[in-house]
């Protein structure tokens, strides 16, 4: 028979023993019933942890579009006169390469479209109606200086013609009448957020002797220049 330290021992590690079970047996009966239990709840956009916030997004562009404009100036300017004027009643704008009598083509649209808060240009287009086509000859369209006085029909001439900035959207002219269109997306962007006068389109190289190239111009009943822009 053992002594009584011998069974209070004993009988504390049965009642402990007794313990354990029922909550392991309790543990057991509450997972069930959860398990049952369909989960109710409404996420509200943020949890406790700082770590995991959510929000609405402030750059969603919510009306999303394009829209063609046409040209509300244009004119060409002659090193040949250098002092001329040709813009405002001219049906047609031209372009020549020969380092004597070299011509460019300067359009403007303004105002240009409204891009929507929020919205960006993802695509930009200038058009311009060629005739008299001299196929295979590169044309660019730059970005005219909008750090100048902006340019009017009535006084623009070869002296006072604004700088024409780099980069220059590309195009080769087709062998038929037809719209002849660069891409001005990074054109028209700094357009937006520099300051806006207008193109200016010439021959990439102005040391040749080709041919001049006839567009037409606003002044014409159809076909008029055009600049398509598109957000999102």
């Amino acid at each position: 028979m053992g002594d009584g330290r011998g069974d209070g021992g004993w009988i504390w590690a049965r009642r402990t023993r007794r313990v354990q079970v029922a909550v392991a047996l309790a543990a057991v009966a509450l997972t069930l019933v959860l398990a049952q239990q369909p989960v109710r709840g409404a996420f509200n956009g943020s949890t406790n942890s700082t770590g995991n916030q959510v929000s609405t997004a402030t750059t969603f562009c919510a009306s999303p579009g394009n829209s063609t404009v046409t040209a509300t100036a244009d004119s060409f300017v002659d090193l040949g006169s250098p002092t001329s004027f040709s813009g405002g009643s001219a049906t047609f704008l031209v372009v020549t390469p020969q380092a004597a009598a070299t011509r460019r083509i300067l359009v403007r649209f303004d105002p240009l479209p409204t891009v929507p808060a929020r919205c960006t240009v993802t695509t930009a287009t200038l058009q311009i109606f060629a005739e008299t086509l001299v196929a295979g000859r590169t044309l660019g369209a730059y970005r005219a200086d909008p750090n100048v006085a902006a340019w009017t029909e009535a006084a623009l001439n070869w002296n006072n013609q604004p700088a024409a900035l780099v980069p220059a959207a590309t195009a080769v002219m087709p062998a038929t009448d037809q719209y002849v269109s660069w891409t001005v997306t990074s054109q028209v962007k700094d357009l937006y957020t520099l300051g806006n006068n207008g193109f200016v389109v010439r021959d990439q190289d102005e040391t040749g002797t080709g041919a001049w190239q006839q567009f037409n111009s606003r002044a014409v009943a159809t076909n008029k220049p055009q600049l398509y822009v598109a957000w999102s």
